[in-house]
């Protein structure tokens, strides 16, 4: 699990020096745009990097001071706040007292430990919570140019999920299905969901996308937009599980992993994951009760070895 274990190290390289963390050694380390890896690792440790660095501090901050090795003064100087009445509001917020009120069972109660991935074989766990998918199959294929039309985010105002209702509710899978002629490789597939814009560490990607891939020029329904998706090499990767929620929980810690394994790298400039909703390994078994559903997941890449 090399994703994971790029985690860990970044984990590490944080829990050095936390009170004087460097992001751009962090940048160094994956290779992977610190805007990005941030999003990744809020992905991954569902905490966002600059909210464990401020938990991690804070917990050392009450350490310190249950040691009585330095006063709020000092430790709130150490922790990067302009003022004690700052660091005072956001340890309060943290352990439910002001520091002078930090006491050792208070502190165990609310401490924010490192995290820890452990390697248990066949699986990783953070935090007790272990990988529940897997990579049913993976290749890798050059593609062309392809016209993504669809519905996003940005335009509706509304959440991933929410976006597929508004995608149904409105007709406009009945749009595109009236350009079919056009499609591109979506003879078994429902729709696509397409992930991109890793600016930062709020969630997931900015812009999202439900629609369809179509020829390049097709005409774009009213109410709609389109996007150019580049041609290049790209992982096409099932990803199985009992559940959606445990696909897209896990699926980009999987294929990024395997890639490198395969001697590939995901390409991070202008980066995106494709979700797509196949009537036969996804819609079918969902319907049926099956113990596994698979999910279709397209992510750039690129061969760095043989």
């Amino acid at each position: 699990m090399e994703a994971l274990n790029q985690t860990q190290q970044v984990i590490d390289l944080l829990e050095a020096d936390i009170m004087n963390v460097d992001y751009r050694r962090i940048e160094k380390l994956t290779g992977i745009p610190i805007g990005l890896y941030q999003r990744i690792f809020t992905y991954i440790c569902n905490i966002s990097l600059a909210g464990y660095v401020r938990r991690r501090k804070l917990t050392v901050t009450a350490e310190m001071l249950l040691s009585g090795s330095k006063n709020v003064t000092e430790v709130a100087m150490e922790c990067g706040y302009d003022s004690s009445s700052a660091f005072t509001r956001a340890f309060k917020e943290q352990f439910s007292v002001p520091p002078v009120l930090i006491t050792k069972d208070i502190y165990i109660e609310k401490a924010f430990l490192p995290l820890s991935f452990t390697d248990n074989d066949s699986y990783y766990v953070l935090k007790g919570q272990r990988i529940m998918a897997e990579i049913v199959k993976l290749e890798y294929a050059d593609t062309g140019d392809v016209l993504l039309i669809g519905i996003s985010n940005k335009d509706y105002g509304v959440t991933t999920d929410q976006l597929w209702k508004v995608f149904w509710d409105r007709g406009f899978d009945k749009k595109l299905y009236e350009l079919r002629e056009h499609h591109i490789g979506m003879d078994d597939c429902i729709g696509v969901g397409y992930m991109t814009d890793f600016a930062d560490d709020t969630g997931l990607g900015a812009t999202y996308i439900v629609g369809k891939y179509f020829k390049v020029g097709t005409p774009i329904p009213e109410g709609m937009t389109g996007r150019i998706i580049k041609g290049g090499t790209i992982a096409e990767a099932q990803i199985g599980a009992k559940n959606l929620d445990d696909i897209i929980s896990n699926a980009y810690i999987l294929i990024s992993s395997m890639v490198q394994k395969n001697g590939y790298t995901l390409v991070y400039d202008n980066f995106y994951w494709l979700e797509l909703y196949t009537v036969s390994r996804f819609c079918e078994p969902l319907e049926s009760g099956a113990k596994q559903v698979v999910l279709d997941w397209h992510m750039p890449c690129r061969k760095i070895y043989s």
